[in-house]
This record gives structure tokens, sequence and C-alpha cells, in this order.
């Protein structure tokens, strides 16, 4: 070997040697504890630090990540009236931790613990840190960790502080108690900027108060919140300082996961204003009788994203409302709502800013007292979809109204609403099953299509001159109702023996046990009675799989021979309608399709009635936004179909018996009469409940004339064609 490869290896040898030797040298344990242990704490192992600050200034030469092992004397609770301060880029990645529990770290006046934008991750970990009157733990910028600490602050303004650093920082809190004491007000958690992830943590605030405190607190930033507990209490405030349970104000996401929140002060117990939500397990109770405040508000000030609600909660003794959602779309499912019954308020108010899909509930409880105003379930200037959930109490079970120039529509499907008193069909006059409303037109429409529902009460509209309000029902169980258009009302079509519908009374005789569930009665005609494709939901919303209870919607748990579902929310279980059996020969076994049942047309309308023809264009097209031609066509089609309409001119003819004919010599004699002729036809592809399609004027390429015609409708699917229906209509 030559010298200068003997050399090189040498180098490589001490390059190695020295490594290792960084490596021994960086991420360091610090030791602290108060037994007279002095000097040398930049030895671990050795001697310990009286002082954390002492630890952390021995911390800062080494190269990190370093750990301080804070140590209690045994057995008792060891206090270290020295605030932890960690503002220097030499402390990135320190984890100061409790070794034993004990450890507290406390300060009067000032707070206990601040973290520096330049200090980057840090962790605190197993330390009981108390301060009066200051926030126990201040973050600027930081990217802190609280792991099963214990915060406790008295007469300070909040528990946990944390605010972004020109845009750096992020706060995370695990398995931590939070306990806001006398004279503490503000949040025990609260963020600015900053994105904030809680997992395991209970907080207690107010606990013994002059004022109040709240709970979470999260501004124009990120919100996750699991496995969580809030508790804001008021006792013996005088005079209480309402504060929220959680608050989001302004964050582009907001994730609540199996959270609870209980409210005993006045103020609401969980409010998101401009921040799309989901929450998966979210449990409200509103505990203060005095408090008249939603316990869940989702609010915006311009249109945001949707949110989501599953498995949400909401109960109490409070006055309020159950939820008030003013945002975007909402979609809540497999949730429940409960508010006082000794109140009159809704369990849900939704409205919406712009168009969308609006609300969906599905497989939830909306659950108000008996006089709730306007109704359990409020929507306005939106549209609505319920599925498979019930909506019990209030004036009307669902009051849907229109007043702002908005075309909505409220579809319920495969749900239950009884509204007023539980359990009775005939409640006090006014009160309403659903109760649909336009008004402050013109332009508004109200349109309201029932599928395969159980509505106890009667329906309503009322319509301002100019609007539309309409009522249909298909394959429901409602009192039977037929009502024309007309003086201040909107059409109700909802007879029973038509379209499906049987008729809700007795109550005995449709459901097991009327006062208590609605649960069907295994000899209800409701039973087996909606055939397939008789639900469809809007927007391309896909109808829920199962009932209210989570079981099956077809097949009803022993009968996977049937593929029709009940009336209702709920699925009557174990009524086992025997499969046939196969023929003695070993033939494959074919599924017989449902017979298909032809179309039953209803609600045809032509808005506005007198129109001008477009001048070019196609027989169906858009409506015209500078110059309007042409006129919306709307109709109610009670199965998937294709209508043909044809468009009909009046003409003149002759009476020949009991006829009108065309002239000829056979009725020269006769006298004269309307006869209508047809000009030329089109057709439309219908979905099972409210259909609409801008019709131009035109027709085989050439505009109508001016005059009066009349717009007849066939529709016609496998079972062949239904009843033709006609409105007339006039070009301008």
């Amino acid at each position: 070997m030559t010298r200068f490869r003997q050399l090189l290896c040498a180098c490589a040898v001490a390059a190695v040697i020295a490594a290792a030797a960084a490596s021994v040298a960086s991420a360091q344990t610090f030791y602290v504890n108060q037994r007279g242990e002095v000097g040398a704490c930049a030895k671990p192992g050795k001697l310990a630090c009286l002082t954390i600050k002492e630890a952390i200034a021995q911390a800062e030469k080494t190269p990190g990540p370093n750990t301080i092992e804070v140590e209690p004397e045994t057995g008792v609770t060891t206090t270290y009236k020295e605030p932890i301060e960690l503002n220097s880029s030499k402390d990135k990645g320190l984890t100061i931790n409790g070794e034993e529990p004990g450890v507290i770290v406390t300060a009067i006046g000032k707070h206990a613990v601040t973290v520096g934008p330049a200090a980057g991750a840090v962790t605190l970990s197993h330390l009981r840190i108390v301060t009066n009157g200051a926030t126990p733990v201040r973050d600027i910028g930081g990217e802190l960790t609280l792991a099963n600490d214990g915060i406790e602050a008295e007469s300070a303004n909040n528990g946990i502080e944390s605010a972004a650093f020109i845009g750096h920082g992020s706060l995370t809190i695990l398995g931590t108690e939070i306990s806001m004491e006398s004279g503490t007000t503000g949040y025990a958690v609260k963020a600015f900027e900053t994105p904030l992830t809680m997992s395991g943590v209970q907080i207690l605030t107010g606990a013994a108060a002059a004022a109040e405190a709240g709970g979470v607190y999260s501004e124009k930033s990120s919100l996750s919140i699991t496995n969580t507990n809030v508790s804001v209490v008021s006792e013996g405030l005088t005079p209480p300082t309402p504060t929220f349970g959680i608050s989001a104000g302004k964050d582009s996401s907001v994730a609540l996961a199996n959270v609870r929140v209980q409210q005993s002060s006045s103020a609401v117990g969980v409010e998101l204003e401009d921040s799309p939500t989901t929450a998966n397990g979210l449990t409200v109770e509103m505990v203060d009788p005095a408090s008249n405040v939603q316990a869940v508000g989702n609010q915006s000030e311009a249109p945001v994203a949707g949110s989501s609600f599953s498995h949400l909660e909401v109960s109490g003794t409070w006055s309020g409302i159950g939820m008030a959602s003013i945002a975007g779309d909402l979609t809540l499912s497999d949730s429940r709502i409960t508010v006082n019954p000794e109140h009159n308020s809704p369990a849900l108010h939704y409205s919406t800013l712009g168009s969308g899909r609006g609300l969906l509930v599905q497989r939830s409880v909306l659950h108000a007292g008996p006089s709730a105003e306007p109704g359990a379930l409020r929507v306005e200037e939106a549209n609505a979809t319920l599925d498979s959930s019930e909506v019990l109490g209030g004036k009307d079970g669902v009051h849907f109204e229109q007043a702002s120039g908005e075309r909505d529509a409220l579809t319920v499907a495969a749900s239950t609403v009884d509204a007023g008193a539980a359990g009775i069909a005939a409640d006090a006059a006014g009160t309403n099953g659903i109760d649909a409303i336009a008004k402050g037109g013109p332009k508004n429409a109200a349109n309201v299509s029932v599928e395969g529902s159980i509505v106890l009460e009667r329906q309503a509209t009322s319509v301002a001159p100019g609007d539309e309000a309409n009522v249909g029902c298909t394959y429901s169980a409602v009192p039977s109702q037929s009502q024309v258009a007309g003086g201040g009302a909107g059409a109700i079509e909802c007879a029973a023996g038509a379209s499906g519908n049987t008729e809700v009374n007795p109550l005995s005789a449709l459901l097991a046990e009327p006062f208590t569930n609605y649960q069907l009665s295994p000899a209800s005609s409701a039973v087996n009675s909606v055939p397939p494709g008789a639900i469809a939901l809007p927007f391309g919303l896909t109808p829920s799989t199962t009932d209210f209870a989570g079981n099956p919607r077809t097949g009803d748990g022993t009968d996977a021979c049937f593929a029709n579902q009940d009336k209702g929310a709920l699925e009557l279980q174990g009524h086992l309608i025997t499969c046939p059996l196969p023929p003695v020969k070993v033939t494959p076994v074919v599924t017989q399709a449902s017979k298909p049942i032809a179309g039953v047309l209803s609600a045809l309308t032509v808005n506005p009635s007198a129109f001008s023809a477009a001048p070019k264009g196609a027989t169906i097209s858009r409506a015209k936004t500078k110059r309007k031609y042409g006129a919306k066509v709307s109709y109610r089609d009670s199965q998937a179909a294709t209508t043909t309409f044809t468009v009909l001119m009046p003409v003149t003819g002759r009476t020949q018996g009991r006829s009108c004919r065309k002239p000829s010599k056979a009725n020269r004699h006769g006298r004269r009469c309307t006869l209508y002729k047809a000009l030329g036809t089109f057709t439309h592809a219908d979905i099972v409940g409210l259909n609409s399609l801008h019709f131009s004027g035109r027709l085989r390429g050439k505009k109508l004339a001016k005059g009066s015609y009349r717009l007849q409708a066939v529709a016609s699917n496998a079972a062949g064609k239904g009843a033709a229906v006609s409105v007339k209509f006039k070009v301008k």
C-alpha cells in the first residue's frame, strides 16, 4: 500500500470516528431536580440542574434535538417558580418532560410558558402549568405540542394562546386537561391564523369563575378536534359573560370527530362562521334554561363550500333552536336534533346563499315541540331534500317558504312527518304537515314532491300574485287532498287512490303504536307498497339503501324475494313473504321485474301563459336574459317516462252528432264549434316527480304565429300511455 493510500484510509477512519463522536454529542438528555446536586448539569447522568432555565441554557449549547427530564421529589409535588422561555433557534426539537406526576411549572403575573417563532418545533409533556394573572401558555409562531399536560389558569384572559408569526406556527394539544378557574375570561384555547389540532383533551371553564371563559376559538386557519370534551360551566356568575363552547371564524376547514360540548351558559354551543365543516360524532347539550340561542350555528356572509354533519346529537333544557344554518349546502345524516318541547323553537332552520342543492337530511330525526313556529323544520330561500327521516312536532311539520325570486323545490322521500301532537292525524286547525309558501313575487316558486312517505296532517299552500306553490304526492300515505290553484292558494295533488297514494287514516290501521312510534302495522297497506324507481331524489342524490334505524330498505331483513319498500321512515322487519318454490325441472331462476306502471301527469303549467315566440333556436331552449322569449313548462310525472307534447291550434268546425268535426257536406247544417288542429309535437324525458323545460314558442323550425293555443301532454313508458292533460297558452 502506498503512503498516499494509507493517508486516505486514515482520513476515512478519522471521519467515521468524528461522526460517531458528533452523534454522541447530540440529542442529549438533561436532568432537573431540587436535591441540591449543584453544577455540572451539562453532563447528563452525572449531576442534575437545579432549575429548568439552567437546563435550557445547557441544552442550547448542544446540537439537538435534546430532552430535559424534570424530576419531582419522590411522592411529592415539586413546584418550579420560573417561566419557561423558548425563543432561540437553538431550542428546535427540544422536549421538556415531567418524568413523574407532580411537576408544577408556575408564574405569577406572567406567562408560565412562552414559545417564539425561532424555536420551531418544541414539546412540553406531563407538566402541570399553573398561572395567576396571565395566560399559562403563549405561542407566537412556534410549532408547539402539548402532550398529557395539565393547564390551570386563574384570573387569566385565555388558557392557551397561539398566533402565527409571518405565516409560521402551529399548535397541537394531545391528552391534556385545561381548567379555567376563578376570574378567567376569553377561551381555554385561542388560536389566530394558527393551525390548531386537538385530541383527547378535557376542557372545564368557569368552574369557580367570577367571569366566564369559553372553550375553543379558532380564526383564519384550520381546526381539527377529536375525542374531546368541552364543558362551559356558569356556576354563580354575576353577571354571566357568555362565551361559545367551540367557535371557528373564517377557517379554511373545520373537522370535528367524537366531540362533546356541554354549554351551561347562555351562549351558542358550537358557532361556525364562514368555516366549511365536517363533523362526525358531535354532541351538544344546552343546559341553561334561560338561554334562547341556537345550539349549533353555521353561518356565512358569502357563499362557502358546503358542510356535513353526521351523528350530530343536540338536546337540552334551553329554549333556542337546535341548529341554525345560513350558509352553503348542508348535509345532515344519522343525526338527532331535539329541542325543548315546552318552547316553540324549530329543531332546524335552514337557508342558503346562492343556488345549489341546499339541504339534505338522511336517516335523521328533527323533533320540536307541538307549538314550534313556524315549524319543526324551517326552510327559506333554498332547495331541501328529506330522505328516510322523521320530522316531528311544530305548527307545521315542514315550513317551506320562498320570497326572494327563487324557484326552489322540497323533496320529502321515504320519510315520516307528524306535526303538532304526536300520533294524531287531525290536529287543531292551522297545523299542517307541509306548508309551501311563495310570496313577494313575482317569479317565486315553492314546489313540493312527497314520495313514498307518511304525512299525518293535511298540506297547505299559499301564493302571492305571480308566484307558484304546489304539493304533489306519489306512493304516500297522506290525508286525501286535491286542490286547484287559485284564490291565493297553490295546487295540491295528494288524492288517495291516485298515483299510488293511500289515505293516512285511520292511524290504528297504519301504525302499530300511533302514540309512541311510527313503526308500521304488519297489516298496513303501506307495507311493500313503494315500487322500485318511485323514489327519485334531485341533484343526482342517491336514495338511502337503509331506513332511519339502519335496516335494509328492500328485503325487509327476511323478505329477500320482494323488491318494494315500505312507506315512511321505518321499514317493517320480519314480515316474511314465502319465496316461490322452483319448478321440479332444474332451470335457472329468473327474478321477475316489477310490472311497469304507466305515468300519471299532473300540475301542468305554462308560465307565463302569454309570451313572445323566439325568433330563432330550438323548440326546447334556454330562457333568454335580455329579452324573454318562450315560457317555462312545469309538470309532475309519477313515473320515469317520455312525455309527448302536442301544440294544438283552435280552428272552426261543425257539430256532427255529439262531436265537433271538420266542415264537410255531411255536417253543412251543423252549428259552428271549436276544433283543435295538431301543429306538431316535441318530447321530454321525465324523471319521477317535478319536471320542467323551457318552450321557445317555435315548432318545426318556425315560430308560432300570434294567437291562442293549447299544449297537450301524454306520458308513455313500457306500461303504455297515460291520460292526456292540457293547458292553454297565448303567443303575443
